[in-house]
Order: structure tokens, then sequence, then C-alpha cells
């Protein structure tokens, strides 16, 4: 049934989660069930770590996502194109990068709870500046911009969680800056497996590599020791 509400446009399944939330009785209850946000926990956990927005306000949101299925090497954003969406990860693993001189060079990891989206997109409507790579088999739903954006402005429980979740991405951002400052590779791939344990046996070596600001060839050497 879960996967049949899905194929609803979403407008008719924006209608009927709100009728739905508001009291009023639909014969196929079970239908009903399996289009409670609790059918995406991986997303619900995701934005309830960081704001405890209630059932209500989750059900607005969930009634605009679009269901996509992707597969490593899919590209969700791509440097240039027009892209107006923000992905939410239920089951799955992307990295964001850039090309920089010729050079690969990975900035984020995303994966179960997570969102992603092109940041110029976002907050300046302007084409995107990364790509945003898709690394093994995903579902992953997506929202437009401008539906979320009505959202932000009609709902006090999205609106809080949209700001602690920039405010908590900004002071990664920030920290990820100073641990290249501050902390030698070592130092910096030893924190990486102790916040990022899900990603070690997911994500390419080249991958973490670029990411801690590293070559392979090193990063493959500090991982032999750690085997040991």
């Amino acid at each position: 049934m879960f996967q049949i509400f899905w194929l609803l446009p979403c407008n008719d399944r924006r209608t009927a989660f709100l009728k739905y939330y508001s009291g009023s009785n639909f014969n196929n209850q079970i239908l009903f069930r399996a289009m409670s946000p609790k059918s995406i926990p991986n997303i619900l956990a995701g934005i309830r770590k960081y704001y405890p927005v209630p059932e209500a306000s989750m059900a607005q949101l969930v009634s605009y996502l679009e269901h996509g299925d992707y597969l490593r090497g899919d590209l969700l954003i791509r440097k240039g194109v027009r892209n107006r969406y923000v992905y939410f990860i239920e089951n799955g693993c992307t990295r964001t990068y850039i090309i920089a001189k010729g050079k690969d060079i990975t900035n984020w990891f995303s994966c179960e709870g997570d969102i992603t989206f092109s940041s110029s997109s976002l907050y300046h409507d302007a084409p995107p500046f990364e790509y945003v790579e898709v690394l093994e088999k995903s579902t992953i739903f997506t929202i437009s911009i401008e539906n979320l954006e009505k959202l932000l402005l009609s709902d006090i429980h999205l609106t809080n969680w949209s700001r602690t979740i920039h405010q908590e991405v900004l002071l990664k951002m920030q920290t990820l800056r100073l641990d290249r400052l501050s902390l030698s590779a070592k130092e910096r791939y030893d924190k990486f497996c102790r916040e990022n344990p899900v990603l070690l046996n997911r994500v390419n070596l080249g991958h973490i590599a670029s990411y801690l600001g590293i070559s392979q060839q090193y990063l493959s050497n500090l991982r032999g020791d750690h085997r040991f």
C-alpha cells in the first residue's frame, strides 16, 4: 500500500493527508496508516534529531514529498544545472563534491535521515557550484524549494527545525575548517572514524581522503595501522 500511495499525484496526496489529519473519515484506513510519516522512519528520526516536530507539521511536510529510487553513480545535482529541490534520504548514501584544478574534492557526506541540496540554489536561486552523487542504491524523497519555503512561512515547528539544522551544519563546517588547521592527518582520520562509523565500509577510500584533505596512499597506510 505504501508504494501505491507514492504513485498518487502530489496534490492528491497532500489533500488526503490534510483531510486525514483534520479528522475526516475515509473508508480505506489501511492506506492512511501507510501514508503516515512513520512510513519513512529514517527521515522522521533525522528531522526530530534536530527539533521535535509534531505529527501534524510532519504530515504537512511529508505530503509534499516525491519518492525516488536511485542507483550508484546517479547525480542528484550537477554543477551549473538549475536545481530547485531538497533531498531527504530514507535509505542510502550520497556525497557532495566539487572539481577544483581538475581534482575531485569531496566536502560532505549524507546518509539515512540526512538532507542534501545545492546551497547556492537554496539560498540564492543560483546554479549549483557542486555535484551530489549517489554512492549506493538509495531511496530518496524530494521537495521543491518553493514548496518548502511555503511550509516554513506557515509552520513555526518546521521553521524551527530548519533554523536548527542550518545552525548545526554551520557549526560542523566551522569545525572541519578548524580541524584542517589544528589537527594532524592521523588525528583527523581518527576523529572521522569516531564520528562516522557508518561510513567507513560504505564510502570509497579516495572520497574519504579528499574529504580529510590527505592523499589516498597516506590514508591507506593509516587504515592499515588501525587494523593492528
